[in-house]
């Protein structure tokens, strides 16, 4: 079971939804999954595919209901961007036909709420808005909200008896130095010496 994958995905494919059905009124440019984009200098200055949508899952907490009975709430985020010629105050508020991040905002927030997008889930509840970016780039200006969102589902662990438990006689740890060319470079062995 991927259930963040599952989480993104569904929010995802929710806007995606929405915008093909004429309910936001307006275009949105990308709606994606977020992967660190904010992080890279170089985003800001050649990213042009604004109003944006971005979802990410941040972690989970667990909490212990029975021996093996489980509660994970899942937390993650719905990140909303927008960029105007006409400055950063714009970018937030919109004009007539570009909408800013504050209506982009609220429309994800009805989208999500109170909907039980993944079937192990229960309702999607929003949370926090926080500013992420309320800057200019350039001559334009730039908002970038974020939504924190939260679910929760139940699941079992598994029930193994001591004796069951698998007998793990070594552990190999693989490190890929080049990304992207698929092969290891080096790898360290560790070995349990009570096997």
């Amino acid at each position: 079971m991927l259930i963040y994958a599952d989480i993104e995905d569904a929010i995802i494919a929710r806007v995606k939804a929405a915008q093909t059905a004429g309910a936001l009124g307006y275009r949105l440019a990308h709606i994606d999954s977020y992967g660190g984009e904010f992080d890279d200098d170089t985003f800001w200055t050649n990213f042009r595919s604004f109003p944006a949508v971005w979802v990410t899952i941040g972690g989970e907490t667990v909490e212990r209901l029975g021996r093996r009975a489980r509660r994970a709430t899942v937390r993650g985020a719905v990140m909303v961007g927008t960029r105007s010629a006409r400055g950063e105050r714009f970018a937030r508020i919109g004009v007539t036909g570009e909408p800013g991040s504050y209506q982009i905002l609220d429309d994800v927030r009805q989208l999500v709420t109170g909907f039980g997008l993944v079937a192990e889930c229960e309702a999607i509840e929003p949370g926090r808005v926080t500013t992420l970016y309320n800057t200019r780039v350039g001559r334009d200006g730039l908002s970038v909200l974020a939504l924190e969102i939260s679910t929760r589902y139940d699941f079992e662990v598994p029930d193994v008896a001591a004796g069951d438990a698998p007998n793990i006689t070594e552990i190999a740890l693989n490190y890929r130095l080049q990304p992207g060319d698929g092969a290891d470079d080096a790898q360290d062995v560790v070995i349990n010496p009570t096997a």
